[in-house]
């Protein structure tokens, strides 16, 4: 009977796990998308232009759902999100809301497309830059949604849209101009300058003052106290942009990647350099202390113990000795 009992629970055991890993899940999918769903290339454009320039760009667009899909497009104004410093761009559907580095009027009227699963097609985008256009940079984001073509009229479609965002420097004599707005180094979040060990955190805060987005990028050189070089620990390799009127956080982890297997202990100072624009430049510099305080207690906790029983044992070796000593007198 126990045998019986034993593997009927091993069998509704294996169909609970069976059920759970194989399943389909659908706690994460949109609602009423019907597997609807979009890839782009490139995300971001790039672009450089005079005033009076025509530019002729495309993005590349696949139906990656199993059904076919009609895909339109409009253009909207962003900015950096005024709630974070993390970069992420707050998208402008507000039509009364308006960017100064606007390109909308900038950009041709773009087709609708349908496309079959799986199939690739590349939309034309033309941008006419005024002739008037002051140099600096101009940007916007072309938002796209879907629908099954068998949608009627009162059919709705994603409500989570997929933008590729379109950043233009207009050339000319911009006004480039970046403010180091905070340096410094932290420990799971708390700022200071006495750690006890590293893995560690260099964060900047990094303000653009100017008119044309800017993608300041740079190295953080650490040197021990006698001047010579721990690490070098690289600052913005992904060439995020900071854009006009905000402050964009940049942040470099200091662990095994830019140290090995190096034991940090002492007095360190870190050397920031950052270049940006036209031979432009912002550097910094701050110090901080690595003191292994707990390997340090632990090391004088061992050595109080080991004295301790090191005079107790010497003790009893005396008293032994002692006792020796004595007896011997007595024998005489």
């Amino acid at each position: 009977m126990k045998r019986f009992l034993a593997i009927t629970l091993t069998v509704i055991c294996l169909v609970v796990a069976t059920a759970f890993f194989v399943l389909p899940r659908t706690a994460n999918a949109a609602p009423n998308d019907g597997g609807q769903a979009l890839e782009i290339a490139p995300p971001v454009l790039n672009l450089t232009a005079n005033p009076g320039d025509v530019i002729n760009a495309q993005i590349a667009i696949r139906d990656v759902s199993p059904l076919p899909l009609i895909v339109s497009s409009q253009v909207n104004d962003f900015i950096a999100d005024p709630n974070s410093e993390n970069g992420n761009p707050k998208t402008l559907v507000d039509t009364t809301e308006k960017s100064p580095y606007s390109i909308i009027d900038w950009v041709s009227p773009l087709p609708q497309m349908t496309l079959k699963s799986k199939q690739i097609e590349n939309l034309p985008i033309k941008i006419t830059v005024p002739k008037n256009a002051a140099p600096g940079g101009y940007y916007g984001t072309i938002r796209f949604t879907v629908s099954p073509p068998d949608m009627k009229e009162t059919g709705v479609s994603l409500s989570a849209s997929l933008g590729a965002l379109i950043m233009i420097r207009v050339n000319g004599d911009a006004n480039e101009k970046l403010s180091l707005q905070e340096f410094y180094v932290s420990k799971t979040g708390e700022k200071g300058s006495i750690f006890d060990s590293v893995p560690l955190q260099f964060t900047e805060r990094i303000k653009n003052e100017g008119n044309v987005f800017e993608q300041p990028r740079g190295n953080i050189i650490i040197k021990d106290m006698f001047g010579n070089i721990t690490a070098n620990v690289n600052v913005n390799l992904e060439n995020r942009n900071v854009l006009p009127n905000s402050t964009r956080r940049f942040e470099q982890p200091f662990d095994e990647s830019a140290l090995g297997n190096r034991f940090m202990f002492g007095y360190y100072t870190a050397e920031l350099t950052l270049s940006y624009g036209k031979n432009q430049t912002l550097t910094s510099r701050l110090s901080f202390w690595i003191i292994p305080w707990k390997l340090i207690l632990g090391i004088l906790i061992l050595l109080a113990v080991l004295i301790f029983v090191g005079r107790i044992m010497i003790k009893r070796y005396n008293e032994r000795l002692l006792g020796k000593s004595r007896s011997r007198s007595r024998r005489r």
